[in-house]
């Protein structure tokens, strides 16, 4: 049996080519209109890759290739797979660190030299961050520090967390918050009823081309953030728990799919000897994502 964790659970949705799928079924019991069809795209590929790994695997998936944005500290490294549920690094915390635009914009050798020099005194963020920044700003000129972002790993769920039926309960929950939300006000109601489906619209820089409620894009953007971050997010991580609840608990499929998908072994747990069961031998669980 090997582990992964739940961010690399969504690296293999996510890396399909996922608005061009023709996938049919539902999201939920209910009718939920508020996800446009890339988003419940990517739903609909976590409940098959679930429910069918190797229809997921021979007919979706794509091949893993691990792609360097170089805009954080650590990027483009192959995702690993873990032969022990307990090794640390599966449930270590995930840390990194935002490149500052300042270096960025000064193109990919100047990211790779601040990678270089960053690692040389990332133990002062921690001990001595007066220190680290007085370093940044004499290396680099700047004078903020390095926004940090850190959050809880997405490592393996104890399937025993929660029910079937508390999790729909939740979720028929959120589902009544946001429809009670949508009425809120004649301005909700106008922004939703059209841009609901395209959230996604609020994270960019450019103007709402699509913006035909007659108010402004500030205003517009900070609603559908509000929204999506609310509403949407939340009840997006709860449907993919409640996949995983309904159709494959234990999360298992060939664990030679791993290897063939880019992944490598984990370099701290197949170092050491763990007890393995026969049966174990060639099955793999790899939990639903965050």
């Amino acid at each position: 049996m090997a582990f992964i964790t739940l961010a690399n659970a969504s690296s293999i949705v996510y890396k399909s080519e996922i608005k061009n799928l023709d996938l049919h079924g539902e999201i939920y019991k209910r009718k939920i209109y508020f996800y446009s069809k890339f988003e419940k795209n990517a739903l609909l590929a976590i409940k098959e890759l679930l429910e069918h790994p190797e229809e997921y695997f021979t007919e979706i998936y794509e091949p893993f290739e691990p792609e360097d944005t170089y805009t954080m500290v650590y990027e483009g490294q192959k995702p690993a797979y873990h032969k022990s549920a307990e090794c640390e690094f599966l449930h270590s915390d995930y840390e990194n660190f935002e490149i500052p635009d300042e270096i960025r914009t000064e193109g990919k050798d100047k990211v790779i030299e601040f990678r270089l020099w960053f690692e040389g005194v990332r133990h002062l963020l921690e001990d001595k961050p007066d220190a680290f920044v007085a370093r940044l700003q004499a290396r680099w000129g700047l004078l903020t520090n390095v926004n940090a972002i850190l959050r809880g790993n997405s490592g393996a769920i104890d399937i025993e967390n929660i029910t079937i039926g508390a999790l729909e309960n939740r979720i028929d929950q959120r589902l009544r918050n946001a429809a009670k939300f949508y009425y809120k006000s004649e301005m909700t109601q106008t922004v939703l009823r059209r841009l609901s489906q395209f959230t996604f619209l609020a994270y960019r820089d450019d103007p709402i081309g699509i913006n035909r409620t007659g108010y402004d894009d500030d205003k517009v953007k900070r609603l559908l953030k509000y929204y999506d971050r609310t509403f949407k997010l939340p009840l997006k991580k709860d449907l993919v728990e409640y996949y995983r609840l309904k159709l494959n608990p234990k999360i298992e499929m060939e664990g030679t799919y791993l290897k063939n998908l880019g992944f490598k072994p984990c370099g701290h747990c197949y170092s050491h000897r763990y007890p393995r069961r026969a049966t174990d031998i060639n099955k793999t669980r790899i939990p639903t994502f965050g």
